[in-house]
């Protein structure tokens, strides 16, 4: 009997079988089927994985695409890979060569992706035709670009490098503030784009907006008046190495990690997973960043990314929300509303029309947003641009025109609030206190006032707020406080050394010191001894304030129970006489 049959694969576990054969015939032609297309797709794989490994070696980096089935937990994934971005159920993701390998381990089909810096022609920057408010700026151009800024408006801004990187380039930062202005009274904002190497649309329209902030201080009342309220730090490129991997003259090539292959948006201490979430060193461009950070206390800050079009908030890291949950999303939504205002229709559209929580897109951990909001006490948010990561440089000038509204809006959002100076109320001295919203502020999202000028800053929207103010060695204060929008409601605090009202020293000779700060009223102390016997009375007027010397007479060496009352307080002290 005669029969015919044909097979296609349609994937590597799929195929289609026709055939009219006896029982028999039929079993070995299976057979003999599953055993090629076994082969088959054994040989497919291989290739893949030789492709890979190859993509690996150059760029020790690959993306890939793969599809997430129940069984595969997400703290895995994110343990071993930098996830971009999820679609339905179907991640894209970075890894290196270590993340490969444990990836590989878990036999989980996927397919490689080409990386978006490689769809761009190669090519240099020409420099002297072409501008660079419509380019992708060469490292050089880069460079010079900011130096010109500095040299050309040497009161407006200041130029700093926060580090140097392993590959040699320079992690800049500019600082723009009015010429007459103090910094130290004023909310300070942070910007930041392209800690990933391979979205660099932000590090363009930071460029731009470096420039116009600068020349529009005294031509535009908006600009002149942001600048003269906010002092503005603007780091247009926070991963040179990546952006820059295959050739200083270029972005072509560019790579999401850097230098060492390591993903810096994964590489910040963690409130979740600690000191090294990724379980790799600090790189020196997370060490410089940090330190930065640090020194600078950024009131409000913004990280600019590509690869979808959407406001992130936190948290990334853990599902509760922040106490400021809901100021977050009208800030986030302000940006997406006034982009979509301005741009082609669905434009800034992604999650929930353009803004999400992060836990809820996609849990990550090491990210700089949840540092700047846990550990530094700022607030700060992500920014993705275009869902393409790297724009043709034709569009350069339509995303500018989408966001520079929202960037300038943004800024603006630190100057509502509450601000002011904490000071000793003896010494006038500044003082590092801790300033909280009452009943609201929890999981570190209260702010402190610096040390070295006792200048505070805390965020928030229009309403009447009740505020918490404690210093360590001070007695505590609260006070109610009205924020409209668009204000800073100035609001300077003394606090009253709570040393005030302790005896010393401890143990005493023939004089007793007591600090006090509100005179008027008379001192009264108690001398008892151990059974509580009363030994001395001594009562005294406080004329001034400071330091109080109390001269003890007549009073033989011993252990004495001192119980002093000085208005409403009134405490007790053992304490020890000597000679």
């Amino acid at each position: 009997m005669t029969g015919i049959f044909s097979i296609s694969v349609l994937t590597c576990k799929t195929l289609r079988i026709n055939f009219v054969r006896t029982a028999p015939v039929r079993i070995l032609v299976f057979i003999v089927m599953l055993t090629l297309a076994g082969t088959v797709c054994a040989q497919k794989k291989a290739t893949e994985h030789n492709l890979a490994r190859q993509i690996l070696a150059e760029r020790g980096e690959i993306e890939i695409r793969f599809v997430k089935t129940a069984d595969l937990k997400m703290e895995f994934l994110t343990g071993i890979m930098s996830i971009d971005r999820i679609h339905h159920d179907t991640l894209y993701a970075y890894l290196n060569e270590d993340g490969f390998r444990k990836f590989l381990s878990q036999n989980i089909p996927y397919e490689i992706l080409l990386a978006p810096a490689l769809k761009r022609p190669s090519r240099e920057v020409d420099s002297n035709r072409v501008s660079w408010q419509t380019q992708y700026p060469s490292y050089s151009r880069y460079v010079a670009l900011l130096d010109s800024f500095a040299i050309k408006y040497p009161g407006l801004c200041y130029l700093t490098d926060m580090g140097t990187t392993p590959g040699g380039h320079k992690m800049l930062a500019m600082k723009i503030s009015s010429p007459s202005g103090s910094d130290n009274n004023k909310p300070t904002v942070l910007l930041t784009s392209s800690i990933h190497g391979d979205e660099p649309l932000g590090f363009v329209l930071l460029l731009r907006l470096i420039e116009t902030l600068l020349n529009q201080y005294g031509n535009s009342e908006t600009i002149t008046t942001l600048v003269d309220k906010v002092e503005i730090w603007i780091n247009p490129l926070a991963n040179p190495d990546g952006m820059y991997f295959v050739s200083d003259s270029s972005v072509f090539g560019a790579t999401r990690f850097n230098a060492n292959h390591v993903d810096l948006n994964r590489n910040f201490p963690d409130p979740v997973k600690g000191e090294h979430p990724d379980s790799y060193d600090w790189q020196a461009e997370t060490v410089a960043m940090m330190n930065f950070m640090k020194s600078n206390h950024p009131d409000l800050a913004a990280n600019l990314h590509g690869g979808t079009e959407v406001v992130n908030y936190p948290w990334d890291s853990h599902m509760k929300l922040h106490p400021d949950d809901a100021w977050y999303r009208m800030i986030s939504r302000q940006w997406v509303d006034t982009s979509q205002a301005y741009s082609y229709p669905g434009y800034m559209t992604a999650e929930d029309n353009g803004i999400t929580n992060g836990y809820s897109w996609y849990v990550i951990y090491g990210g700089r947003q949840d540092y700047v909001n846990y550990f530094l006490h700022g607030r700060e948010v992500t920014i993705e641009l275009s869902n393409d990561k790297m724009p043709d440089e034709s569009d350069l000038d339509d995303y500018w025109k989408y966001n520079y509204r929202s960037i300038l809006q943004y800024i603006e959002q630190a100057c509502t609030g509450i601000s002011g100076v904490i000071r000793d109320s003896l010494t006038g001295m500044p003082v590092k206190a801790m300033i909280s919203i009452a009943g609201h502020d929890m999981d570190n999202s209260h702010v402190y006032s610096d040390s070295t000028n006792g200048y505070y800053c805390r965020l928030a929207g229009e309403g009447n707020y009740v505020i918490d103010i404690s210093a360590l060695n001070y007695a505590s204060k609260q006070i109610s406080v009205e924020v409209r929008n668009g204000l800073l409601t100035r609001t300077d605090i003394k606090l009253s050394p709570q040393k005030q009202f302790l005896l010393f020293p401890n143990p005493f000779s023939n004089v007793l010191r007591i600090n006090i700060s509100d005179p008027g009223k008379d001192l009264q102390l108690e001398f008892m001894d151990l059974s509580g016997r009363r030994i001395k009375h001594m009562t005294r007027k406080v004329t001034a304030a400071g330091r109080q010397e109390l001269g003890i007479e007549g009073l033989a060496p011993g252990m004495y129970i001192i119980e002093f009352t000085y208005g409403d307080i009134k405490k007790r002290e053992t304490m020890l006489k000597i000679r």
